[in-house]
């Protein structure tokens, strides 16, 4: 199995109100991938707790995997390809992860 897992803080958006827009907008995106690229064999999307410390990124995509090669087609999918790019506009930082488990 692999866990790829990717971290955001999102940029300003002229409002409180359109960060978290834009936000809400990148985490249904990313689960709809879960219906449209069946290599995924799990996806969940969370957001930082108010409560935890404010310089924490600010969204988390956890996906498994079956194998490197599922990953890889996940990684070239389209739906995929266009979720990441509405991720990096709208992005200030990204921290990512692969590993076995």
């Amino acid at each position: 199995m692999v866990r790829h897992i990717v971290m955001w803080t999102i940029r300003e958006a002229g409002s409180p109100r359109g960060k978290l827009e834009a936000m809400a907008e990148l985490k249904s995106k990313l689960l709809d991938m879960k219906e449209q690229i069946r290599e995924i064999r799990a996806l969940d999307v969370h957001f930082n707790s108010i409560t935890a410390p404010q310089d924490n990124f600010e969204v988390i995509l956890e996906c498994e995997f079956s194998s490197w090669a599922d990953l890889e087609v996940y990684r070239k999918h389209p739906v995929h390809v266009e979720v990441a790019e509405y991720a990096r506009n709208i992005r200030q930082s990204r921290a990512a992860i692969d590993y076995e488990f």
